[in-house]
């Protein structure tokens, strides 16, 4: 009888990457060999992937980390949660200190996995009494307070690279904050009492870009907020739809108020570049639109809940967003991937949002509906009271 043939280690790696966690943790316990291709950074990195949108790995402590650490110490923390047992398994530190409503906050520490005990999770809020302030997630405690404000602040946005946080206020006041020491750093002042906000470009070179009431566009460096570009996207129109591609490179600017403005792309370099051309655009191929995003695991793929311009049913399209350079022209593509019309069950959805390459999520109500981009409906709950406000994908 001869000797039993011997997988090879990429013979293993490919039938391995067939295996969940469990067996993977298994199967390293059967030879040496074997071992080695079950802690084969590609299979836990593949793992990680596939069950998390994000995966900061690169952001982790100093301390040794590999992609298999990284799966096996996030799937415990979401173990511990599930199981709900508060002082052993997670904190919960009451924050109190605002005078008046809180209506922002955001992370300024990087949001990433650490595993050297030495965790700190630091967040900024901004409240109707008229102050933005820094705290200490696990001790729940204040690090720093801005004084009172001539307004309250309605808006908020951090760059966690650089520990920089970003107000605005009601009267139109754009400010920038040193995270660390709550030192006012740089004021814009906008013509407008209402604005919007969204970071956009490289993070080692942000920008910000901000729309007001009368269909203006705003670029301005950060963190010295001075004017790079002043653009008239629309005339006289309330921008309540500013979003930035997961690569940075787009801009959606729109209007769910205005039945008759189209949706337009604005490419963020033509903004951030001083100059006397017009800013590169194009309007979406979609009649009135209601709400839109950008699917986060795709470097520019937008997802638009419309109405037909011919039926005037609610649909959902799909685009991918390119720019093609002929001659000494640049142009913006908008390919469009996929559309379909939403069912009389899911006719009145108020909020979208969007996971991964191809899933879609609707508030409807109380009700959360999940569809793919091509119309087939994944799932539907009701487990909601009361309507849903807010939908966060992780």
């Amino acid at each position: 009888m001869g000797t039993p043939a011997v997988l090879p280690l990429d013979g293993l790696l490919h039938v391995f990457s067939f295996l969940e966690a469990p067996d993977l943790l298994r199967a390293a316990q059967v030879d040496k060999v074997w071992n080695e291709a079950a802690e084969c950074a590609f299979l836990w990195r593949r793992l990680s992937l596939s069950r998390w949108t994000f995966c900061n790995i690169s952001q982790a402590s100093k301390g040794a980390q590999t992609w298999k650490q990284y799966y096996l110490h996030r799937s415990q923390l979401e173990h511990q949660m599930a199981l709900g047992r508060p002082s052993q398994d997670f904190t919960c530190k009451a924050i109190s200190g605002h005078e008046g409503k809180i209506d922002g906050m955001a992370y300024l520490s990087a949001i990433e996995q650490r595993f050297d005990g030495q965790e700190k999770s630091v967040v900024c809020t901004v409240s109707a009494d008229c102050t933005v302030r820094a705290w200490n997630v696990q001790e729940g405690t204040q690090i720093w307070s801005s004084s009172v404000q001539p307004a309250p602040l309605r808006r908020l946005l951090t760059v966690p690279e650089h520990r920089l946080v970003i107000t605005m206020d009601g009267r139109g006041t754009i400010k920038v904050w040193d995270g660390q020491t709550g030192k006012e750093q740089a004021t814009f002042i906008t013509p407008s009492t209402w604005c919007n906000l969204v970071l956009c470009g490289v993070p080692e070179n942000p920008f910000l870009t901000v729309a007001i009431t009368e269909g203006v566009l705003y670029t301005l460096t950060v963190p010295c907020l001075k004017e790079v570009s002043q653009v008239t996207a629309f005339q006289n129109c309330h921008i309540d739809l500013l979003l930035c591609s997961p690569d940075k490179n787009w801009i959606l600017v729109g209007s769910t108020e205005t039945p008759d403005v189209l949706v337009k792309v604005f490419h963020t370099d033509s903004l951030t570049r001083r100059s006397e051309d017009k800013p590169l655009s194009n309007s979406l191929p979609v009649g009135e639109c209601r709400n839109a995003s950008w699917a986060p695991r795709e470097a520019a793929r937008l997802i638009v809940l419309h109405e037909d311009r011919t039926t005037r049913n609610l649909s959902v399209t799909t685009f991918d967003i390119a720019s093609k350079q002929s001659k000494n022209k640049v142009e913006i593509l908008a390919q469009q991937v996929a559309s379909f019309i939403l069912p009389e069950s899911s006719r009145t959805p108020h909020i979208l949002e969007s996971h991964g390459s191809d899933v879609i999520l609707l508030g409807c109500g109380s009700g959360l509906t999940i569809f793919s981009i091509t119309g087939n409906l994944l799932a539907s709950f009701q487990d909601h009271h009361q309507m849903i406000t807010s939908i966060w994908v992780v």
